[in-house]
């Protein structure tokens, strides 16, 4: 059974403890520290997030107004905006994921 030093009131405890039994704290090993790979690949998952969001937002808003400033009639404005708008947000939620893939190929 190996014993370290509580991180919070520094007194010992077991390793595979829960708890610390003098002070109760939940992690008496200390907070969990990522290392620099896990951090690179939660920046990257983020922008990756990111970047799915805006290009799917971006295209289906660019394809939406394409639809209705090409109509000439109200409903007819409301269905292709509706139709380019899809159509729009079908490109870009692929290209966004192969813009995504390749950022995991550094």
């Amino acid at each position: 059974m190996e014993l370290i030093n509580c991180h919070d009131c520094e007194r010992s405890v077991s390793f595979s403890a829960a708890n610390c039994p003098h002070c109760g704290s939940a992690e008496p090993a200390g907070p969990y520290r990522h290392n620099r790979k896990e951090v690179r690949r939660h920046r990257i998952e983020d922008k990756n997030d990111r970047t799915l969001i805006a290009t799917t937002v971006v295209l289906g808003v660019i394809g939406a107004f394409y639809g209705v400033e090409t109509s000439s009639s109200i409903l007819g404005a409301l269905i292709a905006g509706l139709w380019y708008g899809f159509v729009g947000v079908a490109i870009g939620a692929p290209l966004a994921f192969a813009i995504n893939i390749t950022r995991n190929w550094r």
